[in-house]
């Protein structure tokens, strides 16, 4: 068989998501990055999504979206609609993009393995202590009907061996460093310290975290202001315990690329609270733009962060409290990660990412036969 990344010719690849644009999480914005580095190298690319939204123009999107409560992505009939589109318009590989609960994606993973497909399912969250035993009833039907999966990080993967007994490829998160470069010099002696966080306001990412963190750096006698970058269900709870407490706290909302390029810009150290992050797209964004990153230990994160060369991984949130105080009043330290981050770009390019995937689809194909 000839490798998928062969030069000439192309490859027919369907990518299936419960989400995608015009929603911008992360999921939705991987699965746009990805099949545009694949129409570059001169693939063939579609997408199958239970998202609603006008038509797509950059590529083929068909959209089996169904009338529910909230736009929530799901799909009564998933099943037979995905083995229709496949049957129309049959894809040499199947690449299912899916999180914890992706009802849609997993009913789509059975409709291409019936339809004979090699199918590679890549799995772009941390699964925890409740899903694991849920998801370990799925191994035995995963490992004998020959479907490969793969994860965004090594953290990833490792609960998902411990849930399904199978080898699990690493598949991680792409960006383009160019496009998040700094431009210019930065001003690293500027005060108060400069902090911002990128995220989702909600439960499982823990902007809590990030008020406790000012709260500890107040007493600390750090001078530091922190903008909070993202919308959420929580959003208006925390800006007001902010407020009440407070706390030199900006809310900036959703921002788009440029505008969000321009914070990171005013910034120079990037916090991220989540203990339940499985790679980190927000947290490469800002390493590629030269600040130094700041993170829970046991996370995706430490897939492109090393301790005290690129930032700080710590084990609490008090530790990263005292890892911004330590940079504050050892400035020169904080520079050295500075001027590292700003002068070597971040792996994790989408022409790297591709040729990874490629060789997980070429083992989808050799399992499936």
């Amino acid at each position: 068989m000839d490798p998928l990344w062969r030069t000439v010719g192309s490859v027919r690849i369907t990518h299936v998501s419960d989400c995608f644009a015009p929603r911008t999480g992360g999921i939705e914005t991987q699965v746009l990055g990805l099949a545009r580095a694949q129409i570059r190298s001169g693939d063939q690319v579609r997408v199958i999504t239970a998202t609603s939204g006008p038509p797509f123009t950059e590529f083929p999107v068909d959209r089996l979206s169904f009338p529910v409560p909230f736009d929530l992505p799901i799909h009564p009939r998933t099943y037979r609609g995905v083995t229709r589109l496949l049957n129309e318009n049959p894809p040499e590989v199947v690449h299912v993009h899916a999180g914890v609960l992706s009802p849609f994606a997993w009913s789509a993973t059975r409709a291409a393995h019936d339809l004979g497909l090699p199918t590679l399912v890549t799995i772009h969250s941390v699964w925890g202590s409740f899903a694991r035993p849920m998801f370990g009833i799925s191994g035995a039907w995963l490992k004998w009907n020959r479907v490969a999966m793969s994860a965004v990080s090594d953290v990833a993967a490792d609960h998902m061996r411990a849930s399904l007994g199978v080898d699990i490829d690493i598949v991680p998160n792409g960006i383009e460093p160019d496009l998040w470069a700094r431009v210019g010099v930065a001003d690293w002696e500027a005060r108060p310290l400069q902090l911002v966080s990128v995220l989702r306001i909600a439960p499982r990412k823990r902007a809590g975290a990030l008020l406790q963190i000012m709260k500890e750096l107040r007493s600390l006698g750090v001078d530091a202001h922190l903008n909070i970058i993202g919308e959420g269900p929580e959003r208006s709870m925390w800006e007001r315990k902010a407020r009440k407490a407070d706390l030199p706290i900006t809310f900036l909302g959703r921002l788009g690329p440029a505008e969000l390029k321009l914070v990171l810009e005013r910034s120079q150290i990037f916090i991220q609270p989540s203990v339940k992050e499985s790679f980190g797209i927000a947290a490469l964004e800002a390493r590629a733009n030269g600040l130094a990153v700041v993170a829970r230990s046991g996370t995706g994160t430490q897939t492109f962060i090393a301790h005290g060369t690129d930032g700080g991984i710590c084990d609490s949130d008090t530790g990263m409290a005292m890892a911004i105080k330590y940079w504050d009043t050892n400035r020169t330290s904080l520079h050295t990660i500075l001027e590292h981050n700003a002068q070597i770009p971040p792996k994790y390019s989408w022409s790297e990412i591709d040729q990874r995937v490629r060789a997980a689809y070429q083992r989808a194909i050799v399992l499936g036969q």
